[in-house]
């Protein structure tokens, strides 16, 4: 269902932004409703303002945060910034001047700013940009990048209004949860029927795959009720229902997307599916012991020997950004990209392979290595 996707795939969705879209998805509420509420568990926000599903996830993982957000203080600014920004009228108009001074007041007690520090503005402009980037403030006169080279920069804002609906409504009392394990707690207090649903369809929609070791309650309800949560996820967002012993997968067709896809035309794509493939052969090959669920423990020396080997043999073929680059440093990029994609687990000094590391495998085809003057910039069509 295009509708459903589209909420899937945008933050919010307004009318200044797209409004044929927007009236589509307002339109189309009723056909989504019933899976919203039964199989996820979502609040959905729907108003003359903006459309926008509560997207929360069964359990917090490392790619869920701002991309373009550095360090924990970018954070904390932007609580401050939300906090300024609902004390604004919609469509007033206010200075960066008046905002840092605001956020200043709010932050004091929490994490003090200094405003003559370059990283705490860069910090402010990377919040501001993303607030910009979303619809919740609109820039009148002036340039937010500005404020990073010179704190006496001054900027016209706007305040959309839109700042209300960015929080999650989480209907309880959050007060003591500290870290993200308490608000998995919170969420997921006790084990019936109902959460164990809710999360087994929001860890499928979401993230890349869904894995279980000692606690084998996700398998059973995917055992049981595989007919009707394929049927259901195909009619919300197409693809296929993929469960193996170790875990499940929800793998679009060709040509479905919905958000970001695996593989993709990504360069660390690319090594990432032929460091896979070496690393299933050596698996097959006892090099490396695996679990009774297919996780493969190595230590970070290893893995980072194997990605040597695999540039070794395969490199010539890798984009131009990696091919002349030592195999640390392209592991420092390749480590958290294979696991956004839940291919590893970084532990510090051990790296453990998950079954899916497996399944995704790639390999060049063998002109590739016959024929001359390709260029390795360019993706081979059956790689």
């Amino acid at each position: 269902m295009d509708e459903f996707c589209a909420l899937l795939d945008h933050f919010w969705l307004t009318k200044q932004d797209d409004k044929d879209l927007f009236y589509a998805v307002k339109r189309a509420e009723p056909k989504y409703r019933a899976f919203l509420n039964n199989q996820l568990g979502w609040n959905l926000i729907m108003n003359e303002a903006v459309v926008k599903l509560e997207k929360v996830p069964s359990r917090g993982m490392a790619w869920m945060g701002i991309e373009d957000f550095r360090e924990p203080l970018d954070y904390c600014l932007l609580c401050a910034v939300l906090l300024y920004l609902a004390d604004q009228d919609d469509g007033a108009q206010f200075l960066l001047s008046d905002l840092t001074a605001g956020v200043e007041t709010v932050t004091r007690e929490i994490c003090p700013v200094d405003w003559t520090r370059f990283s705490h503005r860069k910090s402010l402009v990377r919040v501001l940009s993303f607030a910009e980037q979303i619809g919740m403030l609109v820039v009148y006169d002036g340039r937010t990048e500005g404020f990073g080279a010179d704190r006496e920069q001054e900027v016209l804002y706007e305040s959309t209004g839109l700042c209300h609906y960015f929080t999650v409504h989480f209907g309880r009392d959050i007060m003591d949860c500290h870290s993200v394990e308490d608000f998995e707690k919170l969420y997921w207090e006790g084990d019936d029927a109902n959460a164990r649903r809710h999360r087994v369809y929001r860890q499928l929609i979401l993230a890349p795959g869904l894995y279980w070791d000692e606690d084998r309650g996700e398998y059973e309800y995917l055992k049981n009720q595989h007919g009707q949560i394929e049927s259901r996820l195909e009619d919300m967002m197409g693809g296929r229902l993929q469960i193996y012993r170790n875990g499940a997968f929800q793998v679009l067709e060709e040509g479905e997307r919905v958000g970001s896809c695996f593989p993709n035309t990504r360069g660390l794509t690319s090594i990432a599916l032929l460091l896979c493939a070496r690393l299933r052969e050596r698996v097959l090959e006892e090099v490396y012991d695996r679990t009774a669920g297919d996780f493969v423990p190595m230590t970070r020396r290893d893995f980072i020997w194997e990605l040597g080997q695999c540039q070794k043999e395969t490199g010539a073929g890798w984009t131009r950004e990696f091919r002349s680059r030592k195999p640390e440093s392209v592991a420092e990029e390749l480590i958290p990209y294979m696991a956004g994609w839940m291919l590893l687990e970084d532990r510090g000094d051990t790296i453990v392979l998950t079954p899916a590391a497996a399944r995704w495998c790639g390999a060049y085809p063998q002109r590739f290595f016959e024929e001359k003057g390709e260029d390795p910039d360019e993706p081979l069509e059956d790689s």
